[in-house]
């Protein structure tokens, strides 16, 4: 039987041939500049000067005319058409990015180079702490990369670059940009204003950002398996998705200081935002068992939001819920040349934050407007105070290597009340010990990387243990000690080479050995999570889990075609996951978090045709396709594992105009988990168009963007919200961006 392995490979091989016949063109078209700079661009999130072309390990880079019609509410849906990338897509205003089918703690998100710092590692629908719309480009790492940053990072590293700490001293004096946007399908109305200056030895920047979009349209109602016409009373048949509101407000402002032989810089950020969780929260209960669902949503938001209180006197029924978060964030960063005998520099990162978050209920109805604060109570709230630093200390080259030696520290804080408080509150201490070194012996460029880690996590008390019940109605219960703290040190490792074969082809293979230290829910979780609609519960006796993992990339760039392959196999010994045990507690179902050998592996593909330039401008084709299964060693699939995409599209530049047409093709999410319901497949076809002028001595850009113009329905299968929450409708987007 042909595997999708074996159709990844067919694919590529087929491409070659045309690849070939395209380098034989008489006519050679004219290179993008954009994509000419992204092959020369310098990446941050390596210690050592290195491009995306240049670098042995597997970067993807989104910036410019990309990152600007890409930009999403959350940052899960900015990159969510990436290769190899998906969305946790918890509505509009949490989604977290899945990378080749890996999520949570196994995918790092970072402000330049430094955690972000949120809980939405812990539970999808809480937010990334991150304002897309301030994003100058976005860094995806993946493979033995990702080892520079935690050796949790078994999935990937996406490092986020905002420019909020000056680096250089600007040209003039003031310069700025700006993006005033909307669209249909939520009435959204976003601005975004930045301003950066500078002059002699200093530089500043200050930013500002705005955001309100009501509950969004959907095609048909909200719930899987109903339709507008199946006798039933809907609350969603008025084809919108309630409460799937979004409001955020964000501001910055940055300081740097340039001597002879460096710099340093601060800057603080403040950033807010309301949404609305758009899951079910009425007593469909009956309903949803008559159409034959098995998905446990409905019986989870009734316990967690539509039980008694703490004296059985009040029920909650007919609230919505949405989540109040405020995050204040210091950052400081320096560097400085020539620091000590053998090194030719020094960057220091470092970070203080405070992050609160408040999980609110209000009487149903206020989702379209701002909530109504008096009629208001939290269900829980979640405290994380966070310290983070990071040196990194390049050397000159020794016995022909050069590389970078590097301290990292962290030391976050966390306290959880209320009813989704199911991890107590406690105290997680890393500090960790990193070096990537490289060298070039001809045509070949080898990459050794090594990471000691030591992390101690901590709780103040253990949650009262619950017992459960059994399908014979016999009860269970914790019968050993817990400990309150635990410590892990891990050793990891990588090594890799990049081989160019030619002025256009190259390719490497990266391999890397990572421990992983549980985290604090895998150890202590043990209470009702209505996030993923379950009663969740830790085992503190857990061991590291041991990945060993290949990367096989394939890359060919030049003026008339770009191909880039990727190829990879992680087997993760003791992989952490929570089981579905059959039990109940309290009405719910219990997940206990469990360790057994997994697999994972997968391809993506990308290719790029530069067509000859035409009377009417360039032409770039695209065409692209990516997948990844995941099963544990005893034959069962993971859930919600990224299903295969196919992807392609047009990019049009001329004159003052450009475009582009979007196609993606998700299929059927078939390879299920036990218990797990399987998801439609959908098309998804989007349009971009943009006009540039001047007024005044500004460069405008005036665009429009037609999403899902074929109205459909479209569920994403990584998502808990898969059967309550489908994507938004055909929708206008428009707006007006701006330099001066």
């Amino acid at each position: 039987m042909e595997t999708p392995m074996i159709r990844s490979i067919l694919l590529a091989a087929g491409l070659l041939p045309v690849a070939a016949l395209a380098q034989e063109a008489n006519q050679e078209p004219e290179s993008h500049t954009e994509r000419g700079e992204l092959e020369k661009m310098v990446v941050s999130a390596l210690p050592i000067a290195r491009s995306k072309l240049d670098s042995a390990q597997p970067i993807d880079v989104l910036f410019g005319e990309e990152l600007d019609d890409r930009r999403g509410m959350t940052l899960g849906e900015t990159l969510m058409q990436q290769p190899g990338v998906h969305s946790t897509s918890y509505g509009p205003g949490a989604g977290r990015p899945v990378i080749r089918g890996l999520g949570g703690g196994r995918v790092q998100v970072l402000e330049d180079s430094l955690p972000a710092v949120d809980v939405s590692a812990q539970s999808d629908d809480h937010a990334v702490s991150v304002e897309p719309m301030l994003i100058d480009r976005v860094e995806i790492l993946r493979g033995p990369a990702t080892l520079l940053f935690g050796s949790g990072a078994v999935g990937g590293v996406v490092n986020v670059i905002n420019g909020r700490i000056p680096d250089s001293v600007p040209d003039r004096a003031l310069e700025g940009r700006f993006e005033l946007r909307g669209n249909t399908v939520a009435d959204e109305r976003t601005g975004v204003l930045r301003l950066d200056g500078g002059s002699g030895n200093w530089a500043w920047n200050v930013s500002g950002s705005w955001r309100d979009a009501d509950d969004y349209e959907i095609p048909g109602v909200a719930e899987a398996g109903h339709s507008e016409d199946d006798g039933h009373d809907h609350e969603d048949d008025s084809g919108i998705l309630p409460n799937s509101f979004v409001e955020s407000r964000s501001g910055s402002a940055g300081l740097s200081w340039f001597g002879s032989r460096g710099f340093f810089g601060v800057s603080l950020k403040q950033y807010e935002t309301e949404y609305g969780i758009p899951a079910p929260h009425a007593a469909h209960g009956e309903e949803e068992e008559e159409h034959g669902h098995d998905d446990h949503g409905l019986d989870a938001f009734r316990y967690v939001l539509l039980s008694e209180d703490d004296h059985g006197e009040e029920d909650h029924e007919g609230e919505d819920v949405y989540i109040d978060l405020e995050q204040t964030r210091w950052d400081a960063k320096g560097a400085l040349n020539e620091p000590l005998p053998g090194f030719t520099r020094a960057t220091l990162r470092a970070s203080y934050s405070e992050y609160t978050h408040a999980e609110r209920a209000v009487e149903s109805g206020h989702s379209e407007e701002e909530p109504d604060h008096a009629d208001e109570h939290a269900h829980t709230v979640f405290d994380v105070e966070a310290w983070n630093a990071r040196l990194e200390l390049e050397h000159r080259p020794v016995a022909g290597w050069r590389g970078a030696l590097g301290f990292q520290f962290e030391d976050e804080t966390l306290a959880a009340m209320g009813d989704e408080a199911y991890v107590p509150d406690g105290e997680s201490l890393s500090w960790a010990l990193f070096a990537l070194e490289e060298r070039d012996t001809g045509p070949l460029t080898w990459t050794l990387g090594a990471r000691l880690e030591r992390n101690e996590i901590e709780v103040d008390e253990l949650i009262e243990s619950h017992g459960h019940e059994d399908e014979h109605g016999d009860e269970h219960g914790e019968d050993h000690d817990v400990p309150l703290r635990r410590t892990f040190t891990t050793v990891s490792g990588s090594a890799g080479v990049l081989w160019r074969m030619n002025e256009r082809w190259q390719s490497s293979l990266n391999y890397a050995y990572a421990q992983r230290a549980p985290s604090q829910a895998d150890l202590y979780a043990n209470g009702p999570h209505a996030a993923t609609f379950t009663f969740e519960r830790g085992d503190a006796d857990l061991d590291e889990e041991v990945t060993n993992g290949m990367d096989f990339i394939v890359h060919r760039h030049g003026e008339d075609f770009d191909l880039e392959v990727s190829l990879f196999y992680n087997a993760i010994d003791d992989f952490i996951y929570l089981d579905e045990t059959g039990e109940e507690i309290d009405g719910l179902p219990l997940r206990q978090t469990r360790q057994e050998d997994a697999t994972f592996y997968g391809g993506e593909l990308l290719a790029v045709w530069h067509l000859p330039r035409t009377s009417l401008g360039h032409f770039d084709l695209r065409a692209g396709y990516d997948w990844v299964r995941a099963e544990l060693d005893s034959g069962e699939n993971l859930p919600r594992i990224s299903p295969a995409r196919y992807i392609a599209g047009i990019d049009w530049h001329g004159g003052d105009f450009r475009g582009s047409l979007n196609y993606q093709h998700v299929t059927e999410a078939d390879e299920l988990a036990p218990n797990e319901t399987p998801t439609d497949g959908y098309d998804m076809l989007d349009l971009n168009l943009s006009y540039f002028f001047n007024l005044g001595g500004a460069d405008l850009e005036a665009f429009a963007k037609l999403s899902n113009l074929l109205d459909e329905e479209a569920r994403v299968h990584t998502s808990y919200l898969k059967n309550f929450a489908p994507l938004p409708g055909r929708n206008v987007g428009f707006g007006l961006r701006g330099r001066f």
